[in-house]
């Protein structure tokens, strides 16, 4: 189907873009809104043809892991880091989207579970590119969505991830797949997880208060003052902090991303440039709590402080402040 619609695609498109630029003419999109939602769906769906081609050449050269497994690994990794930094280019080049982290040291050293924030298909990716710009490998906790992509379902089930549901229950045999994940990792490796699960809705946070009231009372009313990102859910979490007992934490905020949550949101803002800010704080194994309970209030004071720093940027400044 992929392939289908990248030569449609192809064929298509000496007649389809100049009827779309007349059309941007027209209704007066003069940086050609139409021309970018064409462009954009195609460097997807060739990003996702390459990115199968490639994977079929190193099943077939690699004998699908048994001939040098650890150059197997190794080129997967890379396809998979080309995977991402592809599809941030093409947001970039026909979506105006910009990704800067404001200290990019703070992934540098020991290994690391990188916890971050999850509110649109952009910031999807801004810990892979930021790993792989650390010379680290992504161990990822990826949602089934994911799988649409068939370039990603094919490397994402070589390389070291766990599939996980959007909102396993406690106690699902997942999260002991999520804390042998965090066992793999060496000095060069970071896991990631987004603990909020999926993007913010207001009814998402109400339902988020309202398992909180059920199962943490103590934890709810600070919660709730969240306006721009949800309570996390800690299970995944903890499950990754038993299976790498020393490594520290690094939380990822960002904003940017507001307004440009879902597809049809990036489209609809597709001819703004706007850029997209990542602060990075770490904490080290030694300074977190040692029990399940106060790990999961750590964490909701930490979203609270990510909360109050994106409320700090981008709400407009009185002149002279």
């Amino acid at each position: 189907m992929v392939a289908v619609s990248g030569l449609l695609t192809l064929i298509a498109s000496p007649i389809v873009l100049p009827v779309l630029y007349l059309a941007d003419l027209v209704s007066g999109h003069w940086r050609g809104r139409l021309v970018r939602y064409w462009l954009l769906a195609g460097a997807v769906v060739w990003t996702e043809i390459t990115g199968v081609i490639a994977a079929t050449a190193i099943g077939l050269w690699f004998a699908n892991g048994r001939r040098n497994p650890s150059g197997w690994m190794a080129a997967n990794y890379r396809l998979e880091c080309w995977w991402g930094r592809r599809h941030y280019r093409n947001l970039h080049i026909f979506a105006g989207v910009s990704i800067e982290l404001d200290n990019p040291d703070i992934l540098h050293g020991p290994p690391t579970i990188v916890l971050a924030r999850h509110s649109s298909h952009i910031d999807a990716l801004i810990p892979l590119l930021f790993v792989d710009a650390a010379g680290r490998r992504a161990f990822y906790t990826l949602k089934q969505d994911l799988k649409w992509a068939p370039a990603m379902d094919i490397v994402g089930d070589r390389t070291h991830n766990v599939w996980i549901d959007r909102a396993p229950r406690p106690g699902s045999p997942l999260f002991g797949k999520v804390e042998q994940l965090a066992a793999r990792m060496t000095e060069r490796d970071s896991c990631v997880i987004f603990p909020e699960g999926t993007f913010r809705t207001p009814e998402r946070h109400a339902s988020t208060i309202t398992r909180l009231r059920r199962n943490r009372p103590d934890l709810a009313d600070r919660a709730e003052r969240l306006r721009y990102v949800l309570a996390p859910r800690p299970a995944g979490t903890l499950a990754l902090l038993r299976g790498a007992p020393e490594a520290d934490i690094v939380i990822l905020a960002n904003y940017g991303v507001e307004g440009r949550s879902s597809i049809s949101e990036i489209l609809a803002t597709i001819t703004e440039k706007r850029p997209v800010v990542v602060h990075g704080t770490r904490h080290a194994r030694a300074s977190l709590p040692t029990s399940d309970e106060d790990i999961a209030s750590w964490l909701v004071d930490r979203w609270l402080e990510m909360d109050d720093w994106i409320h700090d940027h981008i709400t407009p400044q009185p002149n002279g402040a």
